[in-house]
């Protein structure tokens, strides 16, 4: 049934392709309803070099399938009439047809450094896609270039997506622009502490822990409750900033819980930041603020889904498996900047004007595709 309906959009999507090309960037993403910060100041950053070029953003999740199938209809006139087409995810439509010879396709990923398997990397395991329902669906195929941030996360990317190094370039997501910027990541944290007022009384702890399903999630809801109870709530604010896809069923006076900022803009109010397996830790290195990791399902999150990396060797900070010894460490000052900051510059290679450099890559490369 598979084939049958990839041969129906192949079939659909040819007259599309007799369409003239046109000087036209078009991104394409499922990860959210509207574009992502990355998408808009690369694009941005498009519009000041090239005015000219016009610029398509599709960003729409899968939620409601029957009207996702009728925005890959509209992905498809786009992908067949642009000269390049930027994803920062799994595109079906991207995947499973067979596109122009001038279309050039740019996997710009999502997250930030390779930390966490994922892709060809994990299929068929714990977290991982069915591996024959992703051959089938010709998972992360027809890409030109991807985008890593180091040239130690290349092999990791090359083995996710499947393709030889090569095919990689290094650029950091637009997004460290901003990261790096610390007038804007003040102005950040003036709007967390006026929405937040008391934040501002006491030293603030961000605990930022990576998306659990089901039952993993309800144990990562139990571990929260420990650092609740671990955390000198006189001396600190407690900031517990989930995953957007998590549920948490905790309600305590004495803890900030929020929905309304990133997990990077909350951390810009962060004294210290308290992490586990997710890939923000690139981001909050970047920030040079004292790291800790709270893992205390390490060893059955390394069965199901694994790193890329040596986790308890190369985490800039103390790791713990209980609350209480984490406290100890915020307490007793117990990390080091130096690491913190050299970890940020091993796996983020470009620091500084990353919107400007993509962008001028991505236009370079349009040249003379019509």
């Amino acid at each position: 049934m598979i084939k049958i309906a990839l041969a129906v959009l192949n079939i659909i999507y040819c007259p599309f392709k007799l369409l003239p090309i046109v000087n036209k960037i078009t991104f394409i993403s499922r990860q959210s309803n509207t574009p992502s910060q990355d998408a808009e100041l690369l694009a941005k950053e498009i519009g000041e070099i090239d005015a000219e070029t016009k610029v398509i953003m599709l960003f729409r999740t899968m939620d409601h399938r029957i009207s996702y199938c009728f925005h890959i209809l509209r992905q498809m006139y786009h992908i067949a009439t642009s000269r390049t087409v930027i994803l920062d995810s799994y595109s079906i439509a991207v995947s499973v047809l067979k596109h122009r010879k001038k279309t050039r396709i740019i996997q710009m990923w999502h997250a930030m450094g390779a930390l966490k398997k994922f892709g060809h990397s994990i299929l068929g395991k714990g977290e991982g896609s069915d591996r024959k329902l992703a051959e089938a669906m010709r998972m992360h195929c027809n890409y030109d270039v991807i985008f890593t941030s180091s040239e130690k996360c290349r092999k990791h990317f090359a083995e996710a997506f499947q393709y030889e190094p090569k095919r990689l370039e290094i650029f950091s997501l637009p997004r460290v622009d901003l990261i790096k910027d610390k007038a804007y990541m003040k102005e950040i944290a003036e709007t967390i502490f006026k929405t937040y007022p008391d934040l501002r009384q006491k030293k603030n702890v961000v605990y930022a822990p990576t998306f659990r399903k089901g039952k993993e999630g309800n144990e990562g809801n139990k571990t929260i409750l420990d650092l609740i109870q671990a955390v000198d709530h006189e001396k600190y604010n407690l900031i517990i900033k989930m995953h957007p896809l998590s549920e948490l069923d905790i309600k305590d006076e004495r803890v900030t819980i929020d929905r309304r900022f990133s997990s990077i803009e909350m951390c810009s109010v962060a004294d210290y930041i308290v992490l586990d397996y997710s890939a923000i830790v690139y981001e909050a290195a970047l920030l040079e603020k004292p790291l800790f990791f709270y893992a205390f399902d390490l060893k059955s999150y390394q069965g199901k889904r694994d790193f890329y990396i040596d986790y308890e060797r190369e985490m800039p900070g103390v790791i713990a498996d209980n609350a209480s010894r984490i406290i100890e460490a915020i307490e007793t000052e117990e990390y080091d900047i130096a690491e913190v900051k050299a970890f940020a510059d091993k796996y983020v290679e470009n620091q500084k004007d990353c919107s400007r450099r993509m962008a001028e890559f991505i236009l370079k490369g349009n040249e003379g595709r019509q």
